[in-house]
């Protein structure tokens, strides 16, 4: 289904020096990211979002887990992946627009995309 906007939930996401460890072969997903991105998926799943196709914008607002110093731009990767990977989004080079906040977000991260003409 073709959506002008959507909006999701997902656990808080890692942070982007997070995400690979190095290989003999090249690059691999951590453990840890492995596992976010499979509850994540499931989530994005349950709320059956649609998908946006071509030119977006993209929302995040994440919840601090706590205060601890963190960069916020580190955490958008692992979302923008998420989504390409289901299929809500066609790819992450078409972003127009991107904002990220820090805020309430009852799972952790409320993503919201929207079409772009």
């Amino acid at each position: 289904m073709v959506a002008r906007m959507i909006t999701v939930d997902l656990p808080f996401p890692p942070s982007v020096n997070n995400l690979f460890r190095n290989a003999q072969k090249g690059r691999v997903k951590t453990e840890r990211y492995a596992e976010w991105a499979n509850v994540a998926g499931w989530m994005l799943k349950s709320q059956k979002p649609g998908r946006v196709e071509g030119k977006f914008a993209l929302a995040l607002v994440v919840q601090r887990k706590d205060n601890r110093k963190r960069d916020i731009g580190n955490l958008l990767k692992a979302v923008e992946d998420l989504l390409v990977e289901h299929g809500v989004i066609q790819d992450d080079s078409l972003a127009e627009r991107i904002h990220i906040a820090w805020g309430e977000a009852p799972e952790g991260c409320r993503v919201t995309v929207g079409a772009v003409s």
